[in-house]
């Protein structure tokens, strides 16, 4: 009993300790803020938020954020009043502030926080600076001076974090081109010159070996312009431009970061083709470096991998056997025709119901160009798909369903998984095949069939 005693007591002292000593602790009072929650929570690129704690306001508008769990340094906001909300700077995460929410910048107060006081004071100093010069300069002349206020602001505070925030928000200078430009080639070299330094030197500001930025609006920003205004949208060159951006990041969080983020844009694009950027991205950074992932994420990948991989543009659909309304095998190769229009559905979804009519009206459109429209029901239900044929009028399409007559058990067999096979987790699934069967497009909306032909050919002539 004395020693239970004893660990009950050590127990208690040790609560106490971690009571008295938070892991952070961040002292507010909002005027003109009372009796409400407010919240805090730290940017996780530049669409989510992650909440850390919540905080009861009293009616002097006084509240405390605090906790035991260590928080990541970043830059966090303090919502309130449902959509309104700033920002602070957490590195030393026990300090104190005090502000309005007339004027929220302006009477900002910070004490025992650099970085926030440095934060604030620039945003008060900016805004100062530009009001000033509004009077007395033009346009392009405020430019150029605020520039110039702002670089010599993050020199005098390089030492802190909020330097590396607003330095991130800068663009690469492009040095004048020494060239003549009379002739249109020159104007295209000049062009090419300065493209080319832009892109070279786009994440000059950025920190990439800085983890902090992780949770800041600025890094997604980042990476998604570039890869969508500076690389083109073909699978090799996304590839090569994402492997060029993560030679230089060493640091583990951040490399986790940017490879997630460029891996889930193109997994799933809109431009026809970027997938295989996709597959590249999660064999050579998930599969090949497990240490920066968990088992599950990396089995999920292979699994995902070995889905879109047979899928990639320019590989043969993989064979499709399918019974007829006369109950007769239909596969794809069997299809005589210069493109396949491969349209995956189920009888009872809303969308494929709405899509099926618009694949209808060009049918004048495939007759002339010799394109046969393959119609294939994901759900394995006769009654359905017949009555679907039927109330469509889609008849003379090729329509098949993935159900099989065993001739010596007389039993039903299925050899078709529309998921991992074909991709299908949502409906309806569209690919266009040329006259091999190799894809050519997927995921096409309907009405834009025809948009992708012609652009099609046109690159092939």
């Amino acid at each position: 009993m004395k020693v239970l005693s004893f660990v009950l007591l050590l127990l208690a002292v040790m609560h106490c300790a971690q009571a008295q000593n938070p892991a952070f602790q961040i002292k507010g009072k909002i005027k003109g803020l009372q009796n409400t929650e407010v919240y805090l929570a730290h940017y996780f690129g530049s669409s989510q938020q992650v909440i850390k704690d919540t905080a009861q306001v009293d009616s002097s508008g006084h509240f405390v954020f605090e906790g035991n769990e260590t928080l990541d340094e970043g830059l966090y906001l303090v919502s309130f009043n449902k959509n309104k909300y700033f920002d602070l700077v957490l590195g030393n995460a026990k300090f104190s502030f005090e502000t309005d929410t007339s004027d929220v910048v302006g009477q900002m107060k910070v004490l025992q926080s650099p970085e926030n006081e440095a934060f604030y004071a620039f945003q008060r100093d900016m805004t100062s600076a530009y009001l000033s010069l509004q009077t007395k300069k033009k346009p392009e002349q405020i430019r150029t001076e605020m520039a110039v206020i702002q670089q010599k602001w993050i020199k005098d505070h390089a030492n802190l974090f909020v330097s590396k925030l607003i330095q991130a928000s800068l663009e690469p200078e492009i040095p004048a081109y020494t060239k003549p430009v009379k002739t249109s080639k020159d104007s295209s070299d000049l062009y090419k010159y300065q493209f080319t330094y832009y892109k070279k030197h786009y994440f000059d500001y950025v920190d990439l070996n800085d983890e902090r930025f992780i949770r800041t609006p600025f890094l997604q920003k980042k990476i998604d312009k570039y890869f969508e205004d500076l690389v083109v949208q073909e699978s090799d060159s996304i590839s090569k431009d994402a492997d060029v951006l993560l030679h230089g990041i060493k640091n583990q969080a951040m490399r986790k970061y940017v490879v997630y983020k460029i891996a889930s844009t193109y997994e799933n694009h809109n431009i026809v083709g970027t997938d295989g950027a996709f597959v590249h991205l999660a064999e050579k950074y998930y599969i090949g470096e497990p240490q920066l992932w968990d088992t599950t994420t990396i089995r999920k990948m292979k699994e995902r991998i070995a889905i879109i991989k047979p899928l990639l543009i320019g590989k043969r659909i993989p064979e499709m056997f399918l019974t007829d309304p006369a109950g007769k095998l239909l596969t794809t190769s069997a299809i005589q025709a210069n493109y396949t229009i491969l349209f995956i559905y189920d009888p009872d979804c809303s969308h494929c119901k709405e899509e099926t009519p618009k694949l209808l009206k060009q049918d004048a459109y495939f007759k002339a160009k010799n394109i046969a429209v393959l119609a294939a029901c994901l759900v394995r239900d006769k009654v359905m798909w017949k009555k679907f044929i039927e109330e469509f009028k889609i008849q003379h399409w090729k329509n098949g369903i993935d159900i099989h007559i065993n001739a010596k058990t007389g039993k039903e067999e299925y050899y078709t998984d529309f998921q991992k096979t074909y991709d299908a987790y949502a409906t309806p699934v569209v690919y266009i095949l040329d006259k091999s069967k190799n894809i050519i497009g997927k995921r096409i909306p309907v009405d834009k069939i025809q948009d992708f032909l012609k652009f099609y050919e046109s690159k092939r002539k």
